[in-house]
């Protein structure tokens, strides 16, 4: 793992602390937390090569799809998802 993946990984596993700790102290999640999971999504979606299974009839990412591996999601296009 390169040093920039490690890097991006640290600062994804600190913002689900803090989010963590936060609701455990029954303080709300900030607007700023909520904004940066975004961004985590996408940094455990490229480093862990996720992706999510597209739709049969018009190729596009199902949005509210749970991810999957990628690996999976090529060999079966879709697979069981509708």
């Amino acid at each position: 793992m390169i040093e920039q993946d490690r890097k991006k990984l640290l600062k994804v596993i600190n913002l689900i602390k803090d989010i963590g700790m936060t609701t455990d102290d029954k303080c709300p999640i900030t607007y700023n937390q909520v904004c940066e999971l975004q961004d985590a999504e996408s940094v455990l979606r490229g480093i862990g090569v996720f992706a999510k299974p597209k739709c049969k009839e018009h190729g596009q990412q199902m949005y509210w799809a749970d991810y999957e591996y990628a690996e999976d999601v090529r060999e079966n296009e879709g697979g069981e998802h509708e």
